[in-house]
């Protein structure tokens, strides 16, 4: 990801492209069962290139390149887009599975259901649509166990991860939008 034209590292801040910025925020591990108020942010995890640690890292992350964060295991996080300063259209996935339909990751945008967040009007993504309007928090578990929602959902673990992918507006829609914003 962080080897790709318009993403990059900014201190603990993934910038993609020309305006969606990504936080990636520790928070409390919340019970799986029963009702709980939204876990407050601990902080930000430190973000660091995959190709920096090219000696110290799979093959398969090499290959795939993008970013790391060091995170626990069965630590929670949430995702924060605040400083997103154009509008774009933003897919989260999870081990290929899309984290707002819950649905098999498409690299492409779709309304029914929809498969991306709208920025900068969400602020912030918690969890992984688990249907019922129920979301389970983002944990870090270990890849082929069967306790990641990719083996959940597709039956393999493959990927793993997170995969995030923005669609910017259209130059011309842009170019309304940034007008209408002047106003």
């Amino acid at each position: 990801m962080a080897e790709r034209a318009g993403v990059r590292i900014d201190g603990n801040t993934l910038r993609l492209g020309e305006g969606v910025v990504v936080r990636f925020v520790r928070t409390l591990r919340l019970p799986e069962r029963g009702t709980h108020p939204l876990p407050p942010g601990l902080g930000e995890f430190p973000l660091r290139r995959v190709a920096d640690y090219a000696d110290r890292v799979p093959e398969a992350w090499r290959a795939r390149g993008g970013v790391l964060l060091p995170m626990y295991l069965r630590e929670a996080m949430w995702l924060g887009f605040a400083g997103t300063t154009e509008p774009a259209a933003l897919q989260v996935g999870v081990g290929k599975v899309c984290a707002v339909s819950g649905k098999p990751w498409r690299g492409a945008l779709a309304r029914d259901p929809q498969n991306y967040v709208t920025l900068p009007r969400q602020p912030w993504l918690d969890g992984i649509n688990s249907g019922r309007g129920t979301v389970r928090q983002f944990v870090a578990v270990p890849l082929g166990l069967g306790a990641t929602v990719e083996g959940q959902v597709t039956g393999e673990e493959t990927w793993g991860g997170l995969q995030l992918q923005a669609f910017g507006l259209r130059p011309e829609a842009l170019a309304r939008w940034r007008e209408a914003e002047r106003a």
